[in-house]
């Protein structure tokens, strides 16, 4: 006897990182619902719990699909008519792997350990959308690259820039924006700015160029010095010749 086709259903596929068929392995619905009788505030919503299996890449991962009272979306239908409707919040496990990183990430390995092991916890931070975190780990990552590069860490954060900029590490430009990273980092370590995704997102390209260039594309113009031959240097000029 054909056994029954399982159920399917649409869900982002960590391994694929995107919307893919899925085969429903398990599920299972957990309401819960919350009262202060005091006051006669109530709340309620509810878990889908799902094991699912992509029928593209085959692996296997747990969907979270959570719903509460309080989270409500409103619009209106085709008849005018006010509607509502609690959205959904979706989470899988694992995760979609990290892609924030840039290609040359592995090198900066090679340029520094340390500063290497602070953007990669930087990038955690940053995928997880902890943002005050990604601020600060910017600033730090910043404050790692200038020691790198020779400059006293004694110093301001000030000093240290003028020092990139007269170094000709960066350009005036650069180093007002830089100074931002930087501010925006001193504010959410010590005044409770939270920066939000699209903020963050400009700051961490704008210290990804600056990093980009000092330690990946600068050192390999570097190398590349000893490969092109020297100028000729212009022969000397013939004699002239004396009129007896």
């Amino acid at each position: 006897m054909a056994k029954a086709p399982k159920a399917t259903k649409k869900a982002h596929c960590p391994t694929c990182d995107g919307e893919r068929t899925c085969e429903v392995h398990g599920t299972i619905y957990k309401p819960w619902d919350w009262e202060d009788r005091q006051h006669g505030y109530s709340v309620n919503g509810g878990v889908d719990h799902s094991l699912l299996e992509c029928r593209g890449c085959e692996t296997v991962f747990y969907e979270n699909s959570s719903w509460n009272s309080e989270d409500i979306h409103r619009y209106y239908d085709a008849m005018g008519q006010e509607q509502y409707e609690n959205p959904r919040e979706i989470t899988t496990f694992p995760k979609p792997e990290a892609k924030t990183k840039p290609v040359w990430f592995d090198a900066m390995q090679k340029a520094d350990p340390q500063l290497h092991n602070i953007l990669s916890q930087m990038y955690v931070a940053y995928d997880n959308q902890a943002y005050i975190l990604t601020a600060i780990g910017l600033r730090t990552a910043l404050d790692r690259a200038t020691e790198v590069l020779g400059i006293d860490p004694a110093k301001t954060f000030d000093e240290k820039l003028d020092e990139l900029r007269n170094g000709g590490w960066i350009g005036q430009t650069e180093r007002d924006i830089l100074a931002v990273v930087t501010d925006a980092g001193s504010a959410a370590a010590h005044r409770g700015w939270e920066p939000g995704s699209r903020e963050v997102s400009d700051l961490l390209t704008s210290l990804e160029v600056f990093l980009h260039r000092a330690f990946i594309v600068g050192q390999k113009a570097l190398g590349i010095k000893s490969s092109i031959p020297a100028k000729q240097k212009r022969l000397a000029a013939a004699a002239k010749k004396t009129t007896p």
